[in-house]
């Protein structure tokens, strides 16, 4: 449980609320299951009133390949994917106690989270990045995702690809 700052890809993020922030990447969870499994940074839960609670996993870059430079461009689209779907895994694994060590550190939100309510938003930032970079990116990641987005019954919304200046716009990232 963290509410300090997180510091991947030259990016800081948070501090976020207590409790609504797991760094899953560095849990023991994770380090008893990593030997071949990539993970996301951390797992945020975002609380609007009124809204059902949605969690956000986020991965973080420095940088990205071009669409065009194949094969590293579907490369780096699967390999993203892998950690953003291994992320959501082992949240809904350790939110289902299926995990010995996650009973110890999943925060008390996330421990009650109504599964069946809460919404899931996939995030990859990119440090630095232009704006006009990001939508053929989000495209090949939520062409990627789709399998799961669709078995999930998640709204095409759920893909996300931004920068550093629009994950400050939505605290992600510190305001400076």
């Amino acid at each position: 449980m963290t509410t300090q700052p997180i510091n991947e890809s030259g990016m800081t993020f948070g501090p976020f609320p207590e409790g609504h922030c797991f760094y899953i990447e560095k849990s023991k969870t994770y380090e008893n299951i990593q030997l071949g499994v990539q993970m996301a940074e951390f797992l945020l839960l975002r609380v609007k009133s009124g809204k059902p609670p949605v969690v956000w996993i986020v991965e973080a870059k420095s940088s990205t390949p071009r669409p065009e430079t194949q094969p590293n461009f579907n490369v780096f689209i699967t390999e993203i994917r892998d950690k953003l779907v291994n992320a959501f895994s082992l949240c809904m694994a350790s939110c289902l106690k299926r995990h010995p060590k996650s009973d110890e550190e999943l925060p008390e939100p996330f421990e009650s989270l109504d599964l069946s309510g809460a919404g899931v938003r996939f995030v990859l930032v990119i440090e630095g990045h232009k704006e006009d970079w990001l939508p053929p990116i989000q495209e090949a990641l939520k062409k990627s995702l789709h399998s799961t987005i669709k078995t999930w019954a998640l709204p095409p919304i759920s893909v996300s690809v931004i920068n550093d200046t629009i994950a400050r716009d939505y605290g992600l990232i510190a305001k400076t």
